[in-house]
């Protein structure tokens, strides 16, 4: 029986000192725990969101409006609709994020009939990686281009919970990547491509600086005559009315 609480006791101070460790890694990276998850946490620089002060952060509106001369360098690589549509939205999210999960697999395809199909809006996936498993397969799927992408970034999201909760996550992103096409060979060297992963941290070092984005997922609406930045969507009609008011502005 003390063997039994021995080792019931050596068991429970592994885990407390596992999540410790977490805690002060994520923390030292730039994470912090609130509300059950780990969120990134950046000085964003200021000035960049017209209008925005603390009192209205407490009471935000769906979309804020960005200043006209904030310039963008985000790569605009489509995982939907056609290149030339009047409005773009770039979907800044962490593959391990299960609130982008949510919007990838239940909101965006209820966009597709009305919005993407009719060509009014195009939307482009930017990595914004919160953690090492993320980072990890955001370079997998950045071996692939067009559709191929976009399958994978659909299938790391479906997949979220399997690999997110592995011990060891790598044999589930080689066969994630077997199943689109790689090698496992190949798949082994996009997770240690550098420069790969230097395009994604300075991406996501972008959004942050220039959208004061601190978690995933977040949205960039843009056109020529605007650019408005939401921080998060769960509401699809509330999307929508705002597409609508959107797309009303720019036939004007």
């Amino acid at each position: 029986m003390e063997k039994i609480v021995h080792r019931i006791s050596f068991f429970i101070s592994a885990v407390l000192l596992y999540m410790l460790s977490a805690y002060l890694y994520l923390s030292y990276k730039g994470f912090v725990y609130q509300d059950g998850d780990f969120v990134l946490i950046s000085n964003a620089n200021a000035g960049l969101l017209d209008g925005l002060n603390t009192k209205e952060e407490e009471s935000q509106p769906f979309a804020l409006p960005v200043k006209k001369d904030v310039a963008f360098n985000w790569p605009r690589k489509l995982i939907a609709g056609q290149d030339d549509a009047p409005l773009s939205i770039y979907e800044f999210s962490s593959l391990g994020c299960t609130h982008c999960a949510d919007f990838h697999l239940n909101i965006l395809p209820k966009l597709e009939d009305n919005y993407i199909s009719t060509g009014k809006i195009n939307v482009a996936f930017v990595h914004f990686p919160l953690d090492k498993r993320s980072m990890q397969v955001a370079m997998i799927a950045e071996c692939f281009e067009g559709q191929k992408r976009s399958d994978f970034i659909t299938l790391a999201f479906s997949k979220q919970r399997e690999w997110g909760l592995a011990v060891d996550p790598t044999n589930y992103f080689i066969n994630y990547g077997v199943m689109n096409g790689l090698k496992p060979a190949e798949v082994e060297k996009c997770m240690k491509n550098d420069e790969t992963a230097k395009e994604i941290l300075f991406n996501r070092q972008e959004a942050i600086d220039k959208l004061k984005i601190q978690g995933t997922p977040a949205f960039l609406v843009s056109s020529e005559n605007k650019n408005e930045i939401i921080y998060g969507i769960s509401n699809i009609n509330e999307l929508k009315g705002y597409l609508d008011k959107r797309l009303s502005e720019e036939e004007k």
